[in-house]
């Protein structure tokens, strides 16, 4: 799945007039193999093939032997975007954007988006996960008879994957 709403890549500034939510520090990510290790049932029986990772951006890709399930999770400073910007984002790349969201997420100051095709769980699209000040966008993917399909997990697993690499 090609690309993702608009947002603002710059670290939110958390100095303002005490209206605003504190931000969540990002988290203490020096490899893909700490991500690996905070999340063991999310990636199951696959291996990592890819990572990046600098100050304010993490990205880390696992896939299973021949042609078996993958997974992507990007982490970056990030802004979260308002009911109608994630609206609007989702619409420019043809998906719907539904929210959701858990006591703990809300308690952070966050909410969950999912971008898919016809709003739904476990469809075509993704989920990113915000808290103020960081974003988890989560891919999985599997071979279908089109080919590769990045579809977005559910609701419960993007908010405890997200959860658990905030702890890092």
């Amino acid at each position: 799945m090609t690309g993702s709403p608009p947002s603002d890549d710059d670290a939110v500034d958390d100095s303002g007039d005490g209206d605003s939510v504190a931000s969540v520090p990002f988290p203490g990510i020096t490899s893909c193999d700490q991500v690996t290790a905070a999340i063991p049932g999310f990636v199951g029986s696959m291996s990592l093939v890819g990572d990046s990772v600098d100050d304010g951006s993490v990205m880390c890709m696992w896939a299973a032997p021949e042609g078996g399930p993958y997974a992507s999770i990007l982490i970056s400073q990030n802004t979260m975007p308002t009911d109608e910007e994630a609206k609007t984002g989702a619409k420019m790349i043809n998906l719907q954007a539904t929210s959701f969201t858990s006591p703990e997420l809300s308690g952070l100051g966050g909410v969950g988006w999912r971008w898919t095709a016809d709003g739904g769980p476990d469809t075509t699209g993704y989920s990113t996960v915000y808290v103020p000040g960081v974003s988890v966008e989560i891919h999985r993917g599997k071979d279908g008879p089109d080919g590769d399909t990045s579809y977005a997990p559910a609701d419960t697993e993007a908010i405890d994957v997200t959860l658990a690499i905030l702890k890092l």
